[in-house]
């Protein structure tokens, strides 16, 4: 059934271009509309934010951080992937922290599609949209002491690297891989990951041969069939199941 007006305008909803209006607003003006109790004038003041320097990230994902509304959250997220490199460090420190969406447990079902899942987490979907401009700081997580942040980095370095081609981020992930053994969550995100990779076969390869759990070779077994489409997709010969 279709939504009225009165029901999207209570979600955020805000015609596109109406922002025009109020292009002359002062930058604290447009800010202070991201606190407003409407939810039209949220995603408004998300809309102008666009047009403001990089010190409008910090109001943005204060914003996300308390936004529940469908529309205004949509208008943060896309100001943020516009605002582009300057964005992915504050965005990498609250990777795990926004909602409760996020993956705790390997799940009992495998993701049918051939595409890549949008990360659960919303930093860490941004930090996917904004592309590879964010893996070098994306890569740094590994470097630190914080499995929920890296749970939610590896989701939005395997989405980069499976649309922009990134070989040599692979070693990278191998190494992940062999330092968190036995912690089922991580090793099962990684293996999703390597999906985007060629020169991923033959370590996921050798990994089926000694798996034990279930859902991790259930995932490898994906990933050999994404990169094996992917290979005859380019003539390349297909690596044998």
């Amino acid at each position: 059934m279709k939504s009225s007006n009165k029901d999207l305008e209570s979600r955020g909803f805000l015609k596109n271009g109406a922002e025009s209006a109020f292009a002359n607003l002062p930058n604290l003006k447009k800010l202070e509309l991201l606190k407003s109790p409407i939810p039209t004038e949220r995603t408004l003041g998300a809309r102008l934010a666009k047009e403001i320097d990089e010190s409008a990230v910090s109001a943005l994902i204060a914003a996300l951080k308390v936004e529940k509304k469908l529309y205004p959250k949509i208008e943060i997220c896309n100001t943020l992937v516009e605002c582009g490199i300057i964005a992915v460090k504050p965005l990498i420190q609250e990777l795990g922290q926004i909602g409760s969406n996020q993956h705790k447990d390997t799940p009992n079902k495998s993701f049918e599609k051939d595409s890549y899942p949008l990360p659960r987490d919303i930093a860490a979907r941004t930090l996917a949209h904004i592309g590879k401009d964010g893996l070098p700081d994306l890569l740094k997580v590994q470097e630190e002491n914080n499995l929920p942040k890296l749970s939610e980095a590896i989701d939005a370095i395997g989405y980069i690297c499976f649309y922009n081609n990134q070989p040599e981020v692979f070693e990278k992930l191998k190494s992940c891989y062999k330092s968190n053994t036995g912690k089922d969550l991580i090793c099962w995100k990684l293996i999703r990951a390597m999906s985007g990779f060629f020169e991923s076969i033959e370590f996921l390869m050798e990994q089926r041969a000694i798996s034990i759990n279930s859902i991790i070779k259930q995932e490898i077994e994906r990933s050999i069939r994404l990169i094996n489409k992917r290979c005859d997709s380019i003539g390349v010969h297909s690596i044998s199941q």
